[in-house]
């Protein structure tokens, strides 16, 4: 089972939001390669956000989370070595990495997830939680060891909280406001949980 030491808080502030999900969950469609809004029971249905990051924020982050894994290596020898953290891609300009973290709309036992907490810059609680990328602020999200279907050893990033500064509603020049690069890998996680003993976590359930 996993325990406290195996979730690591991960709190990256003042970055540009990318693929917000937050105002209700979606799932990835493999035909239309999109997400699209769902019900929160439904298979693979989450919130989710992704952020950008420079390469050298970048590598830091991912040296602590790599560390966290291999840390997580020790309290389990069946981990195996560590490969990548899931989500994360290098984007063509060469200057940028984006990170993404979801939270899943049901518990591992079928029961509702709570949806993660999204503020203002005041503190309160976001009154539109329909943003769009370009939007600014600060993500929340809990890291821990997982393997994917075909094996291979990495960080997972549970979402938390979101703290947007700066909203971006609506507009031109995101037409790729739907399109997620990533998506399917977190599903891959999630269905990989069942068959790996670094993912005994009941599907999004911190145990603390």
């Amino acid at each position: 089972m996993a325990t406290n030491n195996d979730f690591l808080k991960v709190l990256v502030k003042d970055v540009v939001l990318q693929w917000p999900r937050l105002n209700q969950t979606y799932k990835y469609n493999t035909a239309k390669k999109a997400s699209e809004a769902c019900a929160q029971g439904a298979q693979g249905a989450a919130w989710s956000v992704s952020w950008d990051m420079t390469t050298d924020d970048a590598r830091k982050l991912h040296a602590e989370l790599k560390a966290h894994y291999e840390a997580a290596m020790l309290r389990n020898p069946k981990l195996p070595a560590f490969s990548t953290i899931f989500g994360m891609k290098r984007m063509e300009d060469g200057k940028t990495v984006t990170f993404s973290a979801k939270r899943s709309g049901t518990k591992g036992d079928g029961t509702p997830n709570t949806a993660p907490t999204v503020i203002g810059g005041d503190k309160a609680p976001l009154a539109d939680l329909a943003i769009w990328g370009g939007s600014k602020g600060t993500v929340r999200a809990w890291a821990y060891p997982a393997v994917d279907p075909d094996g291979k050893g990495g960080i997972s990033m549970i979402l938390d909280a979101v703290q947007v500064t700066a909203p971006v509603y609506g507009g031109s020049g995101l037409d790729d406001f739907d399109e997620v690069a990533t998506g399917d890998v977190f599903d891959q996680v999630a269905n990989a949980q069942n068959k790996t003993p670094a993912a005994d976590l009941g599907d999004d359930e911190i145990p603390f």
